[in-house]
């Protein structure tokens, strides 16, 4: 049989049809659209000092350090610990104020249906006495830079056997750099039997000498002054541009403080595993990241920077022992285990990725050296190698595992001598007052 109807209703019916069609179609596309653009595939080199270092694309085939007519006699390194677990407070709020944030996402978002899905499986995973931790791609990441190590220098450089008169390998007081410490050691030697690790100190005045510095935790770390910067760009018309829209994608008005915790937790949760998602990064799309990512900047500027003087010539500690270390004959390979703090410091204080103006609110957008997503991801490392030549002795330096030129040598060259790379330092470690400049109380002096 078959159905008939007359013109009017027929054509309401194709009408509300058409619409219906029409609807869905356009519902098709913005979620094709949503997720076919893949914005985590921008997000993951920009979560600074939390990037995971396999997103540096550092130097796969690992080439031997070889210059003609010279030898590696000497090597010092920093090096921070490799991806880890979150503080505690970061803890503490993925397991409320995100569930929250999670919660609104499920009944309000304009997200697409795979990216719901993902948040409908998404759950903290973290108890606050799991902060800090080493993870498993942390330790793999040192695991690997060990081997690199080996295979770069040789086995005619680093003996394949750890000797304790020739090795001093140390760690801060934390699980965190003390197994990156084992996992290196273990990538460098294939074992780690007979290895002499030293008790670590709870404030080493060179690895993390900062802890030492009672004047800089007052001037600057404790500061509120210090981060004005960083509050003048969370209050500015970019940022506020950031909020109202990453706010309108998950459905309920954020504060820039949640936006900051998905931003973290993004990052957290990419650096952990490879080739995972993490939902929170969806949230954000190219121009929301590079604005997090900047203001990460300004903050790691001001606090560990070139912001404050004495926050870089504090530094003087670590580079005395490196000056010692390769001008006495003690142990030729030292290889420290530290953190950010000690990393980016060290950065400043000799002279690496200083932009030509003092970084502020107002430089969004501006091309810009001190990029901590670069310069500081996890495991990242600061290495000097003196070396023998033919025609003196001179220095390298490399920085994720890459030689770089050493500002105040000459420029478009990798080796530096050894007599001139010294006097560029001297007055700053032979003037190394370290307790006088750290000592609360006494009398401000620019010579520090």
């Amino acid at each position: 049989m078959l159905f008939q109807c007359n013109v009017k209703m027929c054509s309401s019916k194709m009408v509300l049809l058409h619409l219906l069609i029409y609807a869905c179609s356009l519902l098709v596309l913005v979620q094709s659209q949503s997720c076919a653009e893949k914005p985590w595939e921008v997000v993951h080199r920009h979560l600074a000092t939390k990037t995971p270092y396999r997103h540096l694309e550092q130097e796969r085939e690992t080439p031997p350090i070889r210059f003609d007519g010279c030898q590696v006699t000497k090597i010092w390194g920093l090096f921070r610990h490799g991806t880890r677990n979150p503080s505690r407070k970061v803890i503490e709020r993925m397991n409320s104020d995100l569930v929250q944030i999670r919660d609104e996402i499920l009944l309000h978002a304009r997200l697409c249906r795979k990216e719901l899905a993902l948040f409908e499986q998404w759950k903290p995973r973290l108890e606050p006495d799991q902060e800090k931790l080493l993870v498993k791609e942390g330790a793999h990441e040192l695991l690997q830079i060990g081997r690199r190590f080996r295979q770069r220098f040789g086995d005619d450089v680093i003996p394949k056997r750890y000797e304790k008169t020739l090795f001093n390998i140390k760690f801060t007081k934390t699980e965190r750099a003390e197994y990156s410490a084992r996992n290196f050691s273990l990538g460098l030697f294939g074992q780690l039997e007979d290895i002499n690790f030293p008790t670590p100190l709870s404030k080493d005045p060179v690895l993390r000498f900062y802890k030492l510095c009672e004047r800089w935790k007052g001037d600057v770390k404790h500061n509120p002054e210090a981060v004005r910067e960083v509050d003048l760009f969370y209050n500015s018309k970019t940022m506020k541009d950031v909020i109202a829209k990453i706010s309108k994608k998950v459905g309920t008005f954020l504060d820039a403080e949640s936006i900051h915790l998905m931003y973290q937790t993004c990052a957290f949760e990419t650096a952990w595993v490879k080739k995972h998602v993490s939902p929170w990064c969806m949230l954000f799309d190219k121009a929301t990241i590079k604005a997090l990512e900047f203001g990460e900047d300004l903050e790691y500027y001001w606090i560990d920077g070139y912001g404050y003087e004495l926050t870089y010539k504090q530094s003087c500690n670590a580079f005395r022992d490196l000056f010692r270390r390769f001008d006495e004959d003690l142990e030729p390979f030292t290889f420290y285990f530290t953190h950010s703090g000690t990393l980016l410091k060290s950065l400043a204080f000799l002279g690496l990725y200083r932009d030509e103006f003092p970084l502020t609110h107002r430089d969004f957008g501006q091309k810009r050296l001190w990029k901590v997503s670069e310069i500081d991801a996890f495991a990242t490392n600061l290495v000097f190698s003196k070396l023998e030549c033919n025609n003196g002795t001179h220095v390298m330096l490399m920085h994720q595992e890459r030689p770089v030129h050493i500002p105040g040598c000459p420029k478009g060259k990798v080796l530096c001598d050894y007599s001139h790379f010294k006097r560029l330092f001297s007055d700053r470690i032979e003037n190394c007052a370290f307790e006088a400049m750290c000592s609360i109380g006494v009398p401000r002096n620019d010579e520090f």
